[in-house]
């Protein structure tokens, strides 16, 4: 069995897409995420003045053809989707706009700090999911990383694809089986094994909380967190049972949900962050989860994101270029071949997307400010 375990563990870190990308060393607790007001969601992505109409330019290309542009990322790795999502919309906007663009995996820290000091031309951009925001909300880097600070760009594509998942043998398929259970068995707990501060505690945290809301503290006060791990060890916890539910990515957990594992290894997943083309999951939101009595959708959405003085006709020819880049056949096959979600030319634009993501990070700091500290709930 130690062989085995050994075999699939390489396996499953060969092929994991990490689903949390949080920041070693994060504090955590209730209440001690920073909180946004409209006048500040309103003022964020204003860049340098007014914006310029978009350029169409009749070869496709724009003032940076020729020119070197660098891709930062906040992840250190090129095997997750934070680097394979931004690698793929960089081939795509090279193509659309003439550049030279490459990818460069420099961490979150790093990738911020290049926001507020790199020049608003467009030859630097970020481009990362939610914790750009959310590692301010968590209190893990410094508030002059805020939003407010930089230029809210197009949006390019969401990962729906992180999940929850558990040992078959435990026979839940769903939240709603874990929530019954520990209904039914009230000497009971449920361990969850997520990251903190990342996309994976958020989700924990609106589970936790719609259970609260629903069922009393009596019954939420017996989900229990453990803390930390790559996909591969949160693997591992589960296969040992010192872990009742994971959270990762369905396609590092599909390979066990499939006739013929070994029954230790044998595994559920369920309750994905959202919709899932081609994967047969359903949602936090199908299931019931809601948050501020809306439903729960939750998937981790990119974006572009640029210096405070970005060059607004610069930035009116991303937007341009990344509307074509959605509507290109290849480029839409190229990421439903990782489970990715294209967006429309509507949702790229620039006010939509400014609009999405403040509203988003306004979400996530209630549920941060509402959400218990993880350090009174560890197993």
């Amino acid at each position: 069995m130690k062989r085995l375990f050994s075999v699939v563990l390489a396996g499953a870190m060969a092929m994991s897409i990490l689903a949390g990308c949080s920041s070693a060393g994060i504090q955590v607790g209730g209440g001690s995420a920073s909180t946004t007001t409209a006048a500040a969601s309103e003022a964020a992505g204003s860049g340098s003045g007014d914006k310029a109409a978009p350029v169409e330019n009749a070869d496709g290309t724009s003032s940076l053809k020729g020119q070197n542009v660098r891709v930062v990322i906040g992840s250190t790795s090129t095997s997750g989707d934070s680097y394979m999502m931004a690698d793929i919309v960089t081939r795509y906007l090279s193509k659309y706009m003439g550049f030279n663009g490459k990818v460069d995996a420099i961490g979150n820290a790093a990738a911020l700090e290049e926001m507020q000091t790199a020049k608003g031309d467009g030859k630097t951009v970020m481009m990362f999911h939610d914790m750009t925001y959310m590692s301010v909300l968590f209190g893990a880097v410094d508030e002059k990383y805020s939003l407010e600070n930089m230029t809210i760009g197009p949006r390019f594509g969401r990962n729906p694809g992180a999940c929850f998942g558990a040992a078959k043998e435990s026979g839940w398929t769903s939240l709603k089986d874990v929530t019954e259970y520990l209904k039914a068995n009230p000497d009971k707990t449920v361990s969850f094994n997520i990251e903190a501060g990342g996309t994976s505690h958020i989700a924990f945290a609106a589970y936790y909380l719609d259970v609260k809301a629903k069922e009393g503290d009596e019954v939420a006060g017996r989900i229990k967190a453990i803390v930390g791990g790559t996909t591969a060890e949160k693997l591992q916890r589960l296969w040992d049972r010192n872990a009742d539910v994971i959270y990762g990515d369905t396609s590092a957990f599909e390979q066990y949900t499939l006739d013929g594992v070994d029954a230790q290894l044998a595994m559920n997943m369920f309750d994905s962050g959202s919709t899932v083309e081609g994967v047969e999951i359903q949602s936090m939101a199908d299931d019931g989860v809601e948050f501020d009595g809306k439903a729960f959708d939750f998937p981790k959405d990119f974006a572009m994101y640029f210096p405070k003085d970005m060059d607004a006709s610069v930035l009116a020819e991303y937007e341009a270029a990344m509307k074509k880049v959605v509507n290109d056949p290849d480029f839409q096959a190229d990421m439903k071949k990782l489970y990715y979600t294209v967006l429309s030319e509507d949702e790229v634009g620039l006010d939509v997307s400014q609009k999405f993501i403040l509203e988003k990070r306004d979400m996530c700091a209630q549920i941060i400010k509402q959400a218990p500290n993880l350090d009174d709930i560890t197993a």
